[in-house]
């Protein structure tokens, strides 16, 4: 009997261990995306000439000084300004 309980004390202590291990490195990887976030920098956003929506710069179609949505939004632009 002595040895199954030995046994039994030390599959608690097992899995006691490796549940306090998770834990710990849960912890430290959130710890590590909250001083990411607190580090970055704001994205700068631009506002489409077209339909005037608003979106981040490294997503946005850039024409000389003008910056669009997306390439259609571009061509219609530049056709209009033709136009004209």
């Amino acid at each position: 009997m002595g040895f199954i309980r030995l046994l039994m004390l030390l599959a608690i202590g097992y899995f006691v261990w490796l549940n306090v291990k998770t834990y710990l490195r849960k912890q430290e990887i959130r710890g590590a995306r909250a001083a990411e976030r607190s580090n970055n920098e704001p994205i700068p956003i631009v506002k489409c000439r077209q339909c005037q929506l608003h979106l981040p710069k490294h997503e946005a179609v850039a024409e000389g000084a003008d910056w669009f949505c997306c390439e259609e939004h571009r061509r219609q632009w530049l056709q209009r300004s033709r136009s004209r």
